[in-house]
């Protein structure tokens, strides 16, 4: 009796797998001979054997033939892209272009999201590192009081390690070197808690001295040249010399700790500094391995009212340093625009993704009798498919050749815009190639998946027939899509406009002060103790209108201090934003005084008083504030009230605010308003008078209203961002409807011929012919418009003063678009429209 056996399943899966074709299934067939045992006297065991040796031995066989067949295919594949290519030039140029454009965009895009999400990820302690923050009437701020570290490590055993990050900029002269750079003041263990590795000196004693200073690669280079540094002199803010005795490597780009020397904070700063409840500087700690951070925040929060006779309603935080960067403590999130960025570069590839489904459905006409044709002599619908997959695929990845051009050529461009020093280098860099073969393969798939299929599902008899053109089923998705592609387009136009208004509203909004023409200087020590002189000698000068001096910039008032007064309890003291300001101050930046008087040199007693603001007035309570005695580090009287002004980011709601003229915090920033009608000449003669009281003074300056725009550089960008890729979406959406409105007016040949003859004038015919486009752009802007109101109203929000959204923006963007539409196609339409019926008809 004769039996039969399957072959193993593992054999049948991996002949089906890879025995494709004609060929392949003739070998099959072969194959199949030998795994059939014919009688059962050769016993099971023998069979099973003979059955896997049979199999074995096929493997390679069908290996080989499967890529024989796979390679010819392709080869094929290959040749009829490259044909169509030829044969369609306008089709294939519009198609890659925007491809190109599209996947440029995405490329861009992407270098800068992958530079935001690095920042602080290359410190081997990044998962237990956390910034402390301080969090007051439900806003939390950076800072924190310099002498709550020692508390924080004394009293819970979870922070491991902790230190002070006091960041500023420091004169430093060696020999005839001299200029300013900026340091770190930090305790020891900022060493062992952060990865800045050491090229030269021990690291676990680099700063155990206080006469100690680590010092950059850049620094060392920049002063000492080829020589050996260690145990060089650099003589610091004209009063302290300290010994180098260590070089780290230049900090990376991607940290948010910049800085090019290091040292303790003692050496530079009086004592009674690191005992102060003052909120100035960042503290940074290292958690033990494992801590569950949340509990310990739990546990730590009340620290500062187990040591102080009152709250002052601060409670302690805990903020993990991998989110610093793109998580702010109050406002809009950083990961906000790095979630937008990305949206867009999806949707600027999507963008180019669909005029290619769009051109390559439109054409199936043209290439229906190739398709059956093909069917007729034997393919079948996965064969068209995996053709038409495979020339979308080459056509993405010449289209990907194309966009590193226009990515190399934009970089400059893009790192001007975000301010950053991004490159795509793709030498020994295998990640970012294979993520740009994703990107290819990604968008030839998206782009070839419904053409393919579409394409694939002619049936020859109908090719015949020419039945297939009847369908509207593609031009329904044609049309769909060219909907969504100016839906895109409209929100991007409405959301860079909105943006566009805020940071006009930002600019142009009165903020209380007057920032114009406003020279800021940052004094050493010197320049502080002669601070008389300098403002003697400056204000003596015709181009110069006022000198004034605070301890931190009116647009960035960074201190707090609790205040508290008459019928409030010390217990219920209010935090209040505090500067430490000279006579003359609020004269120099136009503040208005409402109350009172400000500080004058006719009343000796004012540096003991104090001047608050309306929003203060207001918590307070008082009526009349004059005269009225409050606590604010010290005991004085209120001699006036200055109009509210912003003292920080329109984001944030004013502040009560309380200035004084006496305070352990030195007024290092130095104020000069200037006419403006010299700028440069009034520089110099500001330089040179500076130069003259102090002499190894680095001069450096900028503008008030610079460090103003600082606070909105995210927005800026955004903005910036928005207006470049808005354009290239829309150039892309106008390559599609260019090359969609040609091939409809050339299938319209005939009609639009037959129409002239019978009289239609020129402006009909093209009233005709752009009337289907116009209805789909109005389509996109229906759609359009409520959702760019949602998405942008969530966005202006985040600010606590902001313009009206209002209609106009609306109706002007729908007006662009449709204006950009009809531009677009209105040449085509016209030469359709003028050409000689006769012609045309004879032609047809």
């Amino acid at each position: 009796m004769k039996t039969k056996h399957n072959p193993p399943r593992l054999a049948n899966l991996i002949l089906s797998l890879f025995l494709k074709g004609r060929e392949g299934i003739e070998k099959l067939g072969d194959l199949e001979e030998g795994f059939w045992i014919k009688t059962k006297k050769d016993g099971l065991t023998k069979a099973k054997l003979w059955y896997w040796l049979q199999t074995i031995l096929a493997i390679p066989v069908c290996i080989k033939n499967s890529f024989t067949w796979g390679g010819i295919m392709f080869k094929n594949y290959i040749k009829i892209a490259l044909r169509n290519i030829k044969k369609y030039k306008a089709y294939s140029t519009i198609n890659i272009l925007g491809l190109a454009i599209g996947m440029a965009c995405c490329i861009l895009i992407l270098v800068w999201v992958q530079n935001e999400l690095s920042y602080n990820n290359f410190h081997e302690n990044e998962e237990n590192l956390y910034r402390i923050t301080l969090n007051v009437d439900g806003s939390a701020g950076e800072n924190s009081p310099w002498v709550l570290l020692s508390y924080l490590k004394k009293d819970y055993p979870e922070i491991e390690k902790g230190s002070w990050y006091y960041n500023t900029e420091i004169n430093v002269k060696y020999n005839n070197s001299n200029f300013n750079e900026t340091i770190a003041m930090v305790e020891p263990e900022f060493l062992d808690m952060f990865t800045f590795p050491f090229v030269f000196g021990d690291q676990a004693t680099a700063i155990s001295n206080l006469n100690s200073v680590v010092i950059s690669e850049r620094i060392a280079l920049k002063y000492f040249g080829d020589s050996n540094p260690i145990g060089k002199v650099l003589h610091l803010n004209n009063s302290t010399d300290l010994t180098v005795t260590a070089v780290m490597e230049n900090v990376p780009i991607n940290s948010d700790m910049q800085f090019d020397l290091i040292a303790r904070p003692e050496i530079f700063l009086p004592k009674e500094r690191f005992e102060m409840w003052r909120v100035d500087c960042p503290t940074y700690v290292q958690l033990t391995a494992g801590t569950n951070y949340i509990e310990t925040t739990e546990k730590i929060k009340d620290t500062i009212i187990k040591y102080i006779n009152h709250p002052l309603q601060w409670t302690i935080g805990l903020q993990p340093l991998k989110e610093i960067h793109l998580y702010s403590l109050n406002g809009t999130n950083p990961i906000t625009y790095v979630y937008i960025s990305i949206g867009l570069a999806l949707l600027i590839l999507i963008i180019a993704c669909i005029n290619f489904m769009n051109l390559s459905t439109a054409r199936s006409a043209l290439r229906a009798k190739e398709i059956g044709m093909r069917k007729v002599i034997g393919a079948k619908k996965s064969d068209v498919i995996k053709q038409f997959f495979s020339e979308s695929i080459i056509l993405s990845f010449l289209a990907l050749i194309i966009s590193l051009f226009f990515v190399y050529l934009l970089l400059p461009v893009l790192n001007e815009i975000t301010e950053t020093q991004l490159s795509l280098s793709l030498f020994n860099n295998l990640p970012m190639i294979l993520v740009l073969i994703l990107i290819a393969l990604i968008t030839g798939i998206i782009s070839g998946i419904y053409p393919s299929l579409y394409l694939s599902s002619f049936q020859p008899a109908q090719i015949m027939k020419n039945a297939f053109s009847k369908s509207g089923r593609g031009k329904f998705l044609r049309s769909g899509l060219i909907i969504f592609q100016f839906t895109v387009a409209t929100i991007l136009i409405i959301s860079t406009s909105i943006i566009l208004k805020q940071m006009n509203y930002i600019r142009s909004k009165d903020i209380g002060l007057n920032r114009d023409n406003i020279v800021t200087i940052v004094m050493n020590n010197e320049l502080i103790e002669k601070y008389e002189i300098v403002k003697q000698r400056l204000t003596n000068e015709k181009d110069i209108i006022n000198v004034t001096s605070a301890s931190s910039l009116p647009v960035r008032v960074g201190g707090t201090q609790g205040v508290y007064w008459e019928g409030l309890s010390l217990a219920e003291a209010k935090m209040f934003s505090f500067i430490n300001a000279d006579f003359d101050y609020f004269k120099t930046f136009g503040m208005k005084i409402s109350t009172g008087r400000s500080f004058s040199k006719d009343h000796p007693t004012d540096i003991e008083s104090f001047i608050i603001n309306e929003t203060a007035q207001k918590m307070m309570g008082f009526k009349n504030p004059i005269g009225q005695n409050i606590w604010a580090g010290k005991e004085g009287k209120i001699i006036g009230v200055v109009k509210d002004f912003h003292a920080n980011s329109l984001h944030d709601e004013i502040q009560p605010a309380v200035f004084m003229m006496e305070y352990p915090v030195p007024k290092r920033d130095l104020f000069i308003k200037i006419n403006g009608s010299n700028i440069p000449a009034t520089l110099k003669l500001i330089e040179r008078t500076i130069s003259k009281i102090s002499p190894d003074f680095v001069f450096s300056y900028s503008f008030l209203d610079e460090q103003f725009d600082l606070m909105y550089k995210r927005e800026s960008n955004l903005q910036k961002l928005l207006e470049y890729f808005t354009g290239l979406a829309i150039f892309i959406s106008c390559l599609g409807l260019i090359g969609l409105a040609s091939f409809i007016i050339e299938r319209k040949t005939k009609e639009i011929a037959i129409r002239k003859v019978l009289g239609a004038e020129t402006l009909s015919v093209m009233g005709t012919l752009s009337k289907e486009f116009i209805l789909l752009v109005i389509a996109a802007n229906i759609i359009a418009l409520p959702a760019a109101y949602y998405l942008m109203k969530k966005w202006i929000e985040s600010f606590a003063y902001r313009t009206e959204i209002g209609i106009t923006v609306f109706a002007s963007s729908t007006l662009i678009v449709l204006f950009i539409a009809i531009f677009t196609i209105s040449y085509q339409i016209l030469i359709a429209a003028n050409k000689n019926p006769a012609q045309s008809l004879k032609q047809e």
